[in-house]
């Protein structure tokens, strides 16, 4: 999962535990300290969430990307909790999220494709 999240983020660095997560923002995202908490929540109920549903409905996860654009929701949800600059700035960081995300996903599932017509 933290791999998809660095590749949205243009590096294949990837924190290992919750300290390395925070020098990783810091470092990619310079910025936007105050939404770093905001930012590992999202993404962890999301993988918890996806994982419950594997659990507990026996509905398979289709692809990574899920988590993320679950995470996105969150993230712009929350933002609604706000207001101000804050807000924006949330909104802002979903937004990209989301689009960055759907660029790789268009990249990676490109070659499974022509595999399958190929």
């Amino acid at each position: 999962m933290w791999r998809i999240v660095g590749c949205v983020l243009c590096t294949d660095s990837c924190p290992d535990n919750l300290w390395q997560y925070f020098i990783w923002c810091h470092f990619y995202l310079p910025d936007g300290e105050r939404f770093y908490t905001f930012g590992l929540a999202a993404l962890c109920w999301a993988m918890w969430n996806c994982r419950n549903k594997k659990i507990f409905e026996f509905k398979e996860l289709k692809s990574p990307f899920n988590v993320v654009y679950s995470a996105c929701g969150y993230i712009s949800y929350w933002a609604g909790l706000l207001s101000g600059e804050d807000r924006e700035a949330m909104e802002r960081g979903s937004k990209m999220l989301r689009i960055n995300t759907s660029s790789l996903m268009r990249i990676c599932v490109a070659p499974s494709d022509a595999m399958r017509t190929g």
